[in-house]
């Protein structure tokens, strides 16, 4: 089922992705207490840092789970970074509109030249890993790639994006301490549907986002993170797992869906 691209490069057939993301987040069987953890994670404050060096002015914090080097309080930290804006910076593009649109041009020879950083290029654990309350993670850690725990205050968010594309190369879980203060949405394949009319900065249209709902309070979701989608939060101290699993990953996944 995974098959060599390149001999470098693994990668998940979309038939068998598909299989996998038959909507937009589906429950696993792993669910984080989060009084426990709220309680844990106020030890790791100190090492939370901005989300990227654009919208400082909201805020958009990050710790790494699993990172370049296993430590705590890089600066800066490239796994608390939107990936396409630090691979981006770190190529010396020009920071233009015109510039954006060349990086993304090049963006499949670089993947291929390895000048790119992707999440499966973060590997080791960190010391927040650690915490008992994420002990429901301990059957996937071998897993895990570039992971963090996101906190938010209000009116943080992030823009419509998609953060991977097909041959797909890792999976991503995701969760939150609080899904009565905040939305995770996904363009609308029909327009016609109710939900958000958001600005799509890259597409430059307007589109519908609509809301995930009966989502639980510290339950791991296997996300389709092919599909445009964004994510705001409307009240303070809100937390969220965001964990990448190398493609490894896939059966146990596969048969730790609810």
């Amino acid at each position: 089922m995974l098959q060599q691209e390149r001999h470098i490069m693994t990668f998940i057939p979309k038939e068998d992705f598909e299989r996998l993301h038959h909507q937009n987040i589906i429950p696993t069987d792993m669910k984080i207490n989060v009084e426990e953890f709220k309680s844990e994670i106020k030890n790791y404050d100190q090492y939370f840092s901005q989300w990227g060096d654009k919208f400082t002015d909201l805020a958009r914090l990050g710790l790494p789970l699993v990172n370049k080097n296993g430590k705590l309080g890089n600066n800066p930290e490239p796994a608390c970074w939107p990936l396409d804006r630090w691979n981006f910076v770190n190529l010396g593009y020009e920071d233009t509109d015109e510039g954006f649109t060349e990086f993304y041009k090049n963006i499949q020879e670089n993947i291929l030249s390895d000048k790119l950083e992707l999440e499966i290029n973060f590997t080791e654990p960190t010391k927040a890993l650690d915490m008992k309350s994420l002990d429901p993670l301990n059957d996937i850690k071998e897993y895990m790639v570039r992971s963090c725990i996101l906190k938010w205050d209000t009116r943080a968010h992030f823009k419509p994006h998609y953060d991977t594309w097909h041959p797909v190369r890792w999976l991503r879980l995701w969760g939150t301490t609080d899904p009565d203060s905040m939305y995770l949405r996904f363009r609308a394949e029909d327009d016609n549907t109710d939900g958000f009319c958001m600005w799509n900065e890259t597409n430059q249209e307007h589109e519908i986002y609509k809301a995930e709902e009966n989502i639980e309070a510290g339950r791991l979701y296997l996300m389709n993170t092919l599909k445009w989608h964004d994510a705001f939060a409307f009240n303070d101290n809100v937390h969220q797992f965001f964990i990448a699993l190398n493609i490894d990953s896939y059966e146990h996944i596969l048969h730790g869906t609810i």
